[in-house]
């Protein structure tokens, strides 16, 4: 009868209703057992601050860098990333690091900010060993623009003050008036409020660099570290910026990596890199000169 359709479907209904459930219970625990294991593993990778390690205090640093021997190896990687490199930076000189893709440059900004330790020699901060340095102190001093700009979700002034909190209003435009920021900002309906987006989705590539480029000197740090700061923006953005910056930074250091020779007028000397070893090291003028003549040749 009708009524008894009626009542076998309800009761099917109320058994099988639980078993769904159990499917979803399932797969939030495969996920929640993931997500416990990804956090397992980072807990136990080693700390920038084992127990019993003792830093020395170095609230300010003057700028100078220096590479003593330096091979280093990638962790999982078979291929030295850089191979017995020596070079000095004195505080407030301005280099360049010229090379092939591949050739060492980047891995030379990351040990330079204490991301990672090499294998062999030393690097030395002011004449001091580097592991001797708080790394938080160490990175309060470097202002950096890495070629992969991370951004976060939020506004534009948040994320120009991240790690900055203490900033003024007066420095953020300064900085922005720097690095090109206030070009965009300033035709928003928002300013500085403007949303950014999930890793900064809202803003194009070479204004995500820009906004890299302002967090990096809002803090007025001795070191600057640039990778490729202008490589997805115009020429005429890149003349504005070369020109605030080569007045921003005559008493600071210099560390740029860049495939875009305008830029090279930042800087009065060249270090020329090809896998993981140094090949030329001089001043501006004679590189270049050495490098058009085809006097500087790869490594074996």
């Amino acid at each position: 009868s009708m009524g008894s359709l009626i009542a076998t479907y309800l009761l099917s209904s109320r058994a099988i209703a639980p078993i769904g459930r159990v499917a979803a219970l399932l797969m939030q625990y495969h996920s929640a057992s993931r997500s416990l294991k990804a956090l397992d593993e980072i807990m136990q990778k080693e700390t920038e601050r084992p127990a019993g390690s003792v830093f020395i205090s170095t609230p300010r640093i003057r700028g100078s860098v220096q590479f003593r021997g330096v091979s280093f190896t990638y962790p999982g990687q078979e291929s030295t990333a850089l191979s017995d490199v020596s070079f000095t930076i004195g505080a407030g000189e301005k280099v360049a690091l010229l090379g092939p893709i591949g050739s060492g440059k980047t891995t030379v900004n990351k040990l330079v900010l204490g991301l990672f330790r090499p294998q062999e020699g030393s690097i030395l901060i002011d004449g001091r060993d580097i592991r001797q340095i708080d790394p938080s102190e160490l990175r309060k001093n470097i202002g950096v623009v890495p070629q992969d700009v991370m951004l976060f979700y939020g506004n534009l002034k948040d994320n120009l003050l991240f790690g900055s909190p203490a900033v003024t209003d007066r420095e953020i435009l300064l900085a922005s008036w720097v690095s090109g920021v206030e070009m965009f900002a300033n035709t928003h309906p928002k300013g500085f409020d403007m949303p950014i987006g999930e890793r900064g989705s809202f803003l194009s590539s070479g204004q995500r660099q820009a906004v890299a480029i302002a967090r990096a000197i809002i803090k007025a740090p001795p070191i600057l570290v640039l990778d490729e700061p202008t490589a997805s923006m115009d020429h005429v953005i890149e003349e504005h910026i070369k020109k605030n910056l080569a007045a921003l930074v005559k008493d600071k250091t210099v560390i740029l990596t860049t495939h875009r020779t305008p830029l090279l007028s930042l800087v009065d000397r060249l270090i020329v890199m090809d896998r993981g070893k140094i090949v030329a090291d001089g001043p501006k003028e004679k590189v270049l000169k050495a490098l058009q003549e085809g006097q500087v040749r790869r490594t074996a």
